[in-house]
């Protein structure tokens, strides 16, 4: 087939092919493409080489090299043909798109967003789908190191690409930024840019620069701003756009400072300053401004034995199950703990025959470690996660299992935010039925929270507490910030509003006024401010709709109210199928197993008489009569399934796949003779995850001290 010579030349360069030095080669194409599509990878590569050999400046040839060497994921030699496809034409798209894939799989993520910022640049208006592809990966690793901004804009860029088909990818990166519970609101969408006044004498200075930044011209436009910065330093609308090329760039620091700058600009209102802080804090290193800073005591120590036996024997120490303890290493060749003991802010209750109230269930102030004599160290005691408000007390309950030692202290870590403000329960199996264990659950979180979150100390704050700072007008952005905070971490908004008044109060601050807005404005909405929508006028549209976005970015409050709303209002039978909607999303939010169970028969009610398929809502209730430990529901549950969709092989399939998980069944089928485990209650609500002896280790087990509590409470017989 002969060759357009007038159609753009697949090098990359933008140019015609008439235009192009490929033109003595490009003839080639047609039959590497048919080799490409018939499977032969290895001769196509074998023939862009002798072609590479006898065209030295055969630029397509790379072009197509470097796809199928990324494919083949033969990342060095990836990087060898980027840097020569760089040496020909140094500013290729696909060249520089190439060397950021190769850079990227070789854990530069820094490098590749270099990289991929400069082919951005060199893109022109239509962006190539390979440039798409990987800045799809990037986004990927971006999310996995943290830079949540920057793995938002590259996964939307190729998202939001008109004609681009190869966007699942990014739709996942996406969608597990969004869904996330621990993942702040404030950060599940970008800054918007501020827009600069009319009447200022850099306007046409600063349109050029955002004009180029809308074309993604990152670096370009951001040398604009910089020299703009020069005239105009504190303006906001300046300083956005600065933080909009830092945000592509990847620079989690440059956001942070600039965030922080934006705060400091008082020509914007106190709620747009205390945003900009809020995030500030979040982008920053590790959170470190929201994060709690603990210590960690050592020593070294003459007998591991006398004094594990003096901590069986006190009243403050509770043992770590051995299968916890194995996994206690920070790296793999590591010798894990001889012992590990919670130490408790409280005496543990004398006796465990049943659950005691939620006021006198212990937490745990440290994780001790106890350390036999190794080749290169002598035998040692730990003690990890000390908050500085409990070093003292931790001390002296030390002192008192091992008799004065001296006492190194480190003080370089810290615990963020959402996992300081969660209750961390002592490890005690107490004799109760998991409902009373999720009742008890929920009283620790709405009693025990707001004190905790109120008296801790975070550097935002200047090391001082909401509570110390509350009557500090000079600290009044921060507290602010800090609230907002704590308002957009669905872990802790799920859990009720009246924790987070009670911490309004405490920091001497006034909750926001609820938004009423019309069906036509719900879309503009922005996330965080998701959970303060006053949906009561909504029509049954726009309440899909604030269902559906609370879904996606895990605003569990205003998805509650939603989903109740919608089993309120007046629907036709057309709409049936969106009180099923409704009725499992509130199944899925349910604060606890009891709750769940109740709306589980609710809807299969309406279900039955509408006759609409119950083998979700049956599959659902299997789980949480597993977690209610009833053994007669749970049965009673299986038997409906088999008989009511015994012939669909879709629903019984998963079945299958929930029974190998509570080891009832072998991959086989053939029974295993096991009673299922006490699984963790309904998802996205409030109620906690319950460890039960049969169980073993945790899924997610406060690691070293800091994680959220859990009682542990046995499984049902």
């Amino acid at each position: 087939m002969s060759v357009d010579k007038y159609a753009v030349c697949p090098c990359g360069s933008g140019k015609k092919i008439k235009f192009c030095k490929c033109k003595d080669s490009v003839s080639e194409l047609d039959q590497i493409g048919t080799m490409i599509e018939g499977g032969q990878i290895v001769p196509a590569l074998d023939r862009l080489a002798t072609i590479l050999e006898e065209h030295p400046d055969a630029a397509w040839a790379l072009a197509v090299r470097g796809r199928l060497l990324l494919d083949l994921r033969e990342y060095d030699s990836l990087s060898e043909n980027a840097d020569r496809f760089i040496r020909l034409q140094p500013s290729n798209p696909l060249a520089l798109t190439q060397r950021a894939a190769a850079r990227l799989f070789h854990n530069d993520v820094e490098g590749a967003t270099a990289s991929m910022l400069e082919a951005l640049t060199e893109s022109g208006r239509d962006v190539d789908s390979f440039v798409l592809d990987v800045s799809s990966v990037l986004a990927y690793s971006l999310a996995q190191q943290g830079v949540f901004l920057t793995a938002r804009v590259y996964a939307t860029l190729s998202m939001m690409a008109t004609g681009y088909e190869g966007g699942q990818g990014a739709v996942s990166v996406l969608r597990q930024l969004n869904t996330a519970p621990t993942l702040n609101q404030l950060i599940k969408s970008i800054p918007e840019t501020i827009e600069r006044a009319d009447d200022v004498s850099w306007a046409e200075r600063y349109d050029e620069a955002a004009t180029l930044l809308h074309n993604h011209k990152i670096d370009l436009a951001e040398t604009k701003f910089q020299s703009l910065q020069r005239t105009a330093s504190r303006e906001p609308a300046v300083l956005s756009g600065l933080l909009t090329c830092a945000i592509w760039r990847g620079d989690a620091t440059a956001q942070s400072d600039l965030l922080k700058q934006l705060s400091d600009c008082e020509s914007l209102e106190l709620e747009q300053r205390a945003r900009y802080l809020a995030i500030s804090a979040l982008v920053g290193e590790e959170a470190k401004e929201l994060s709690v800073p603990v210590s960690k005591l050592e020593a070294e120590i003459q007998s591991t034995e006398e004094i594990e036996m003096s901590m069986m024997a006190s009243s403050r120490f509770v043992p770590l199950p051995p299968d916890l303890l194995a996994g206690m290493r920070e790296t793999e060749n590591d010798v894990p703990p001889r012992s590990g003991f919670q130490l408790l802010d409280r005496d543990k209750p004398e006796s465990t025959e049943q659950l005691p109230p939620a006021d006198q269930i212990p937490e745990a102030i440290a994780i001790v470690f106890l350390y036999g004599k190794q080749t290169d160290r002598e035998a040692r005691i730990e003690a990890h996660d000390v908050r500085r408000d409990n070093l003292d007390e931790v001390r002296t309950h030390l002192n008192a299992v091992t008799q004065d030692l001296s006492w190194n202290e480190e003080s370089d870590k810290s615990i963020p935010l959402v996992v300081a403000v969660q209750p961390s329960v002592a490890m005690v199996r107490f004799q109760a039925k998991p409902a009373e264990a999720e009742k008890v659950q929920t009283e620790l979180a709405v009693t025990r929270m707001p004190k905790t979150i109120s008296h801790l100390r975070l550097p935002i704050l200047g090391n001082a507490s909401l509570a110390e700072a509350a009557g500090d007008d000079s600290k009044l952005v921060q507290r602010t910030a800090v609230m907002r905070v704590l308002e957009n971490y669905d872990v802790i908004a799920s859990k009720g509003d009246r924790i987070l008044e009670q911490v309004r109060e405490t920091a001497g601050l006034e909750g926001l006024p609820s938004i009423q807005p019309e069906s036509g404005e719900i879309e503009s909405i922005p996330n965080e401010d998701l959970n303060r929508l006053d949906i009561s006028d909504l029509d049954a549209e726009s309440l899909v709709y604030v269902l559906q976005r609370s879904q996606q970015v895990s605003s569990t409050p205003v998805m509650r109210r939603a989903a109740e709303r919608l089993l309120e209002i007046e629907l036709n039978e057309e709409q049936a199928p969106i009180r099923m909607v409704a009725y499992m999303t509130l199944v899925n939010t349910a604060t606890s197993t009891d709750e769940a169970l109740l709306l589980i028969d609710a809807a299969k009610e309406f279900a039955e008489a509408r006759n609409i398929s119950t083998a979700n809502l049956l599959l659902s209730e299997i789980g949480l009569r597993v977690s209610a430990g009833d053994g007669e529901g749970f049965q009673r549950a299986i038997q409906d399934v088999s008989a009511r969709h015994g012939n669909d092989p879709e629903v019984m399939a998963k079945l299958q796949q929930m029974l190998m998980s509570y080891g009832l069944i072998s991959p086989d089928g053939s029974p295993r003779g096991a009673a299922p485990p006490a699984a963790s209650p309904a998802a996205g609500g409030g109620g906690g995850e319950l460890w039960t002896p049969d169980s073993g280790t945790p899924a997610n087990p406060p690691a070293e001290g800091g994680g959220g509590g859990k009682l542990w409470v046995p499984g049902m017989d």
